[in-house]
């Protein structure tokens, strides 16, 4: 093997195997960089009072919420995710109950279960009146069903 031959494969070998480190070490930097996953605010505005009419609940698919309004009652707001496995509910006028499309589980309208297979009622959230006027609903403050705001 000649000289020149030879200081070619082994600068070849040498570009190799620090292309193999480099890639490896990058592979170790992603594996100790944490994924993170940002949840959406679990408190967030939904509008106005006067921008939810009175009667059947209105559906926020964005917030996965049902928002009621009743003459004498008030706001309340319910969890459209059905405690079974997660799906979304959806209401229907008719019966005044939420059907959950995937395993059949029905609820009353105040989120009770009325049959299926979902363990408990759906949850009800804390509906406030914020300083400039708008709804604010907190996830993260369950309240029981006759929860209500007076606006």
């Amino acid at each position: 093997m000649k000289r020149r031959s030879f200081l070619s494969w082994g600068a070849a070998g040498f570009v190799t195997l620090w292309s193999a480190v480099g890639v490896s070490l990058a592979a170790v930097v992603r594996f100790l960089t944490p994924s993170v996953f940002y949840e959406p605010p679990q408190a967030f505005k939904i509008g106005n009072p006067a921008d939810f009419p009175f009667g059947p609940p209105t559906f926020l698919a964005d917030e996965k919420i049902y928002v009621f309004r009743e003459r004498d009652k008030g706001f309340a707001v319910a969890s459209a995710v059905c405690t079974h496995l997660g799906c979304t509910v959806a209401y229907f006028p008719s019966d005044q109950k939420f059907h959950c499309p995937c395993h059949g589980s029905v609820f009353v309208s105040d989120g009770s279960v009325q049959h299926g297979p979902a363990p408990r009622g759906l949850e009800w959230f804390e509906v406030t009146l914020a300083r400039d006027g708008q709804l604010n609903v907190d996830k993260e403050k369950v309240v029981p069903p006759a929860y209500r705001l007076m606006v």
